[in-house]
């Protein structure tokens, strides 16, 4: 699934509430990276979640479409990889049923705390995706928003194929391409035309797999087959200006 967000550009809120680290000045690190990110996503959990994930807004329209292209029966084993606050297990969670299972992962406890608090028919687990220690054989496995983050992706869609029954699906949602999601990019030029060395050459970025045929070849070079891309366009007024800076001062 490769997912287009537009429109209004200001509404932060959830980024700069909690005290947020930078890679400033860093050289790309990725143990370091992956343990920054972790860091940054335990102090926006909340807020993430309780203007964003949960209520479907923005970029998170798409969750309901992501299960739908999962094709999710009462009876299957579904890993929702990355689960943050648990938007997508939520979801998956109406369709599931005994003796279907329903598991959650994610590499840190701030998101996983809000989702079991919610999600009780799912089990959750503290884990990293890069280093997978399950043993179960998934019929379904969904990732949203996150797949371009891992530094190694690769490594990580290769796990996946290894974890799919031989009939398994996986389904992925990803940003689109900076010029598709002005969101994104107009909070982001002129943060890095300011601060150019805010985000380490080479670390990975939102809009990794923003063009279909990058998201192809990754998925593709993994083992997967009979591979679909779909394309979404999610609108969402963000608000003034106004509305933004009165909530930072």
């Amino acid at each position: 699934m490769h997912v287009e967000w537009t429109k209004n550009p200001f509404n932060a809120r959830w980024l700069i509430r909690k005290r947020i680290k930078l890679f400033c000045g860093l050289s790309y690190d990725p143990i370091k990276y992956k343990q920054t990110f972790r860091d940054n996503w335990n102090n926006v959990a909340s807020s993430y979640h309780a203007g964003w994930a949960d209520v479907g807004k923005g970029p998170f329209r798409s969750t309901k479409e992501l299960v739908r292209a999962a094709n999710i029966k009462r009876d299957d084993f579904v890993l929702d990889l990355a689960c943050g606050t648990g938007a997508v297990a939520k979801e998956v969670s109406q369709f599931i049923s005994p003796p279907g299972l329903l598991v959650g992962i994610d590499f840190a406890k701030g998101p996983l705390a809000i989702a079991r608090s919610e999600i009780p028919n799912c089990h959750f687990v503290e884990m990293d995706a890069e280093h997978i220690g399950l043993k179960a054989k998934f019929d379904v496995i969904l990732c949203q928003y996150a797949l371009m983050f891992f530094p190694e992706p690769e490594k990580v869609l290769s796990v996946l194929r290894s974890l799919l029954k031989r009939e398994g699906r996986l389904a992925v949602a990803v940003h689109g391409p900076a010029a598709g999601v002005p969101y994104f990019s107009t909070i982001m030029e002129p943060v890095l035309e300011h601060i150019p060395d805010i985000r380490p050459a080479g670390a990975p970025n939102v809009h990794r797999f923003g063009r279909e045929e990058d998201l192809e070849r990754a998925i593709s070079a993994a083992g997967f087959s009979e591979i679909a891309i779909k394309k979404f366009v999610f609108e969402y007024e963000a608000g003034s200006f106004s509305d933004y800076w009165s909530d930072c001062i």
